[in-house]
C-alpha cells in the first residue's frame, strides 16, 4: 500500500502560540492542524496515512513514505521550506498546499515537487488520481471557489486528540468585507460559501466522541451570513442541551455581532464564552483608511460592553501604522483597551502582505521596504515591511515596544480582566451561585465522565500552584484579581472567565519579556505622550490621555 506523510511545521514563537498556557494545562499545543485532518478525509483509502504535527513531536525523516505533503501559512513557509529541501534530499515526492501555498504559488514552486494552489478537496483528489497513474503535473490550480457542501468531515481520529487545547471547526470560507490588508478577501473571496448545518453537527458530534472540549470556530467571520449563523447556533445549543453542555466555543466575528442581541443570546446559552474581534484601531480615520467601515458605524467600547454583558469575553486584533497613525496612537491603543476592559489583544504593527490591496497601494506608491518573507510574522508582530506616512519605522516599533509591554503588565492587564468582568452578569446570591455551580458540575461529570473530572482538578491544582506558590508579584496578581472579581459578582462564569484569562496572562508575560522587554518597566504614558498630545482627538481622550494632556 502507498503511503502519504502529512507534516504541519512548526511555528515560530510569537503572541500567537501560547505555548506558556499549553504547558500549564498538560497540553502541546494550542490548536490541531485542521487542514491536515480534512486532505485526510479526501485521501482515497488505498493510500496509508501517518501525520506529524511539529508543534507537538518530532518529525520521522527517515519515514518510508511515499508522498510527503505539507501545509503552511506565510509564518510556517521558512520552517515547511526547510523541511522540503530535507525530504526531497532523500528523494521523497514533496507536495505543498494551504494558505501560503496559494496565496504566493511562486514562491513556494521552486522548493517542492507538486504544488496544490487554492482549495484542496478536490484538486488533492485530482493529483492522487493523476499519481496512481503515474501521470501527475507538478501544479495543479482550483480555478473556481468550491462548494463546502462537498467538504468531508475531517478525520480528527488521526491526530493526537489529547495533545491539543482547542480543535479547529471551519463553517464557512469568504468574508463579505474589504480590509484593505485582508489576504483572506484574496484566497476565500468575498462571499461567504457554507456547510450545511447538519455537516458542522456531524464534526461536532465526532469531536465529542473524541472527548474535545473546546471548539474554535476559524471562520473569518462566523457571522458573515447572520441567518446561517443563527440556525447553526441554535442547533449547537439544542445539541449541548441533550448532553450536558460538555463543549465550549469560540468563533471570530466581526464587531457588529453587537447589534443582534438575539444571536448573542443564544451564543451564550449554548456555551460561547470568548469572541475574537478585529477591532485594528480606535482611530475612525485609519478605519475608515483601511476600509473597515463596519466598526465606524455605533461605539467600539458599547458594542464590546454589549458583547461581554452575555458573558463572553471579547480578544481583540489591534493595528499600529496605518497611514493615519501618528506617534500618539500608541497611547489611544492603550486606553482604548484599558476602557473597553479588553484583556487579551495580538497588537501588532501592520504589515502588507503579498497580494492584498495594501501590498498593491504600496508598491505602487514605492513604499515597500525588500524583505525576505522568513523575517515577517505578520500580524501581532513588530516587524514590518514599508515605511510608515507620519513617523520613521524606528518610531513605530519603539512605539510599538512601549505599547505591548504596557498591555501586558501585570497591574494594567488586571484592570483590564476586572473592567472585563464588570460587565458581565452579576449575581451576588450565594445561594443561587451555589445552586447553578453544583448543577454545572453535575452537567459536566454526566457530559465527561470522573476522568475528565480528576483531569480537571489535576489542572486545577498545577495552575493554584503556579499562581499561590510562584513569584510575589504572579501570587499578588492572581489573588488580588480574582478576590476583586468575585466583590464584583460571585458567579461561576465570572470566576472562571477570570481565571482563564489568569492563565493566559502567563504566555503574554513571557513571551513579551523575551522578545520585547520586560513589561513592568512600562510607563501607563507612551514615550511620545507629550510630544504627540496636539495630534489626539479631543473627544476620544481616555482617563491616561487626559492625564497626559494636563501635563503639556
Amino acid at each position: 500500500m502507498r503511503k502519504i506523510c502529512f507534516i504541519n511545521p512548526a511555528f515560530p514563537e510569537s503572541l500567537w502560540s501560547l505555548r506558556a498556557v499549553t504547558s500549564l494545562l498538560g497540553k502541546k499545543a494550542p490548536f490541531a492542524p485542521l487542514g491536515l485532518a480534512t486532505i485526510a478525509a479526501c485521501t482515497a483509502s488505498d493510500f496509508e496515512i501517518e501525520i506529524y504535527d511539529e508543534e507537538i513531536e518530532s518529525i520521522n525523516f527517515d519515514t518510508d513514505a511515499d508522498i510527503i505533503a505539507l501545509t503552511a501559512f506565510n509564518v510556517q513557509a521558512a520552517r515547511a521550506f526547510d523541511i522540503a529541501r530535507e525530504f526531497r534530499r532523500r528523494g521523497k515526492l514533496v507536495c505543498m498546499g494551504g494558505a501560503y501555498a496559494s496565496l504566493c504559488p511562486e514562491k513556494c514552486a521552486p522548493h517542492v515537487d507538486v504544488l496544490l494552489e487554492g482549495e484542496g478537496e478536490h484538486i488533492w483528489r485530482k493529483f492522487l488520481a493523476d499519481y496512481k497513474e503515474r501521470t501527475y503535473a507538478n501544479h495543479y490550480k482550483q480555478n473556481q471557489k468550491i462548494s463546502m457542501l462537498s467538504s468531508p468531515v475531517p478525520r480528527y481520529e488521526l491526530l493526537k486528540v489529547n495533545e491539543y487545547l482547542a480543535f479547529p471547526v471551519q463553517t464557512s470560507r469568504g468574508c463579505p468585507f474589504t480590509c484593505e490588508f485582508c489576504d483572506i478577501i484574496v484566497t476565500d473571496g468575498r462571499i461567504p460559501r457554507t456547510k450545511s448545518v447538519e455537516q458542522v453537527l456531524a464534526e461536532i458530534q465526532r469531536l465529542h466522541q473524541l472527548g474535545v472540549g473546546e471548539v474554535l470556530f476559524t471562520d473569518a467571520n462566523f457571522i458573515g451570513n447572520p441567518k446561517y449563523a443563527k440556525e447553526l447556533v441554535e442547533a449547537l445549543r439544542s445539541f449541548g442541551r441533550k448532553r450536558g453542555f460538555p463543549i465550549k466555543f469560540a468563533c471570530e466575528a466581526t464587531i457588529n455581532l453587537a447589534t443582534n442581541e438575539e444571536l448573542l443570546g443564544s451564543m451564550q446559552e449554548a456555551n460561547f464564552d470568548r469572541v475574537f474581534v478585529g477591532i485594528e484601531s480606535p482611530r475612525k480615520s485609519s478605519l475608515i483608511e483601511t476600509k473597515k467601515l463596519v466598526n465606524t458605524r455605533r461605539s467600539l467600547v458599547d458594542s464590546i460592553r454589549t458583547i461581554q454583558s452575555y458573558g463572553i469575553h471579547v480578544g481583540a486584533g489591534m493595528i499600529v501604522g496605518f497611514d493615519s497613525d501618528d506617534k500618539g496612537i500608541f497611547q489611544e491603543q492603550f486606553d482604548f483597551l484599558t476602557e473597553a476592559g479588553i484583556p487579551i489583544t495580538t497588537v501588532g504593527t501592520l504589515v502588507a502582505l503579498d497580494k492584498t490591496p495594501l501590498f498593491q497601494r504600496l508598491e505602487r506608491e514605492g513604499r515597500l521596504v525588500a524583505h525576505e518573507f522568513v523575517n515577517i510574522q505578520g500580524h501581532g508582530a513588530s516587524d514590518t515591511n514599508f515605511i510608515p506616512k507620519q513617523m520613521t519605522l524606528e518610531e513605530l516599533q519603539h512605539g510599538y515596544n512601549w505599547l505591548v509591554r504596557a498591555l501586558y503588565a501585570y497591574d494594567n492587564y488586571s484592570t483590564r480582566v476586572l473592567r472585563c468582568m464588570n460587565s458581565f452578569p452579576k449575581n451576588g446570591n450565594w445561594r443561587k451561585t451555589l445552586i447553578r455551580n453544583t448543577r454545572d458540575a453535575r452537567a459536566f461529570m454526566r457530559a465527561n465522565g470522573i476522568r475528565s473530572l480528576l483531569r480537571l482538578l489535576k489542572i486545577s491544582t498545577k495552575v493554584f500552584s503556579y499562581s499561590l506558590l510562584g513569584a510575589g508579584e504572579v501570587r499578588r496578581f492572581f489573588l488580588s484579581t480574582i478576590f476583586k472579581t468575585l466583590k464584583g459578582g460571585a458567579t461561576y462564569q465570572r470566576l472562571l472567565a477570570a481565571g482563564t484569562l489568569l492563565v493566559f496572562h502567563k504566555h503574554f508575560h513571557d513571551y513579551v519579556t523575551r522578545a520585547h522587554g520586560n513589561p513592568e518597566s512600562a510607563s501607563r504614558l507612551s514615550p511620545y505622550s507629550f510630544t504627540a498630545c496636539d495630534n489626539m482627538v479631543p473627544s476620544g481622550c481616555l482617563p491616561a490621555v487626559v492625564e497626559m494632556k494636563r501635563g503639556c
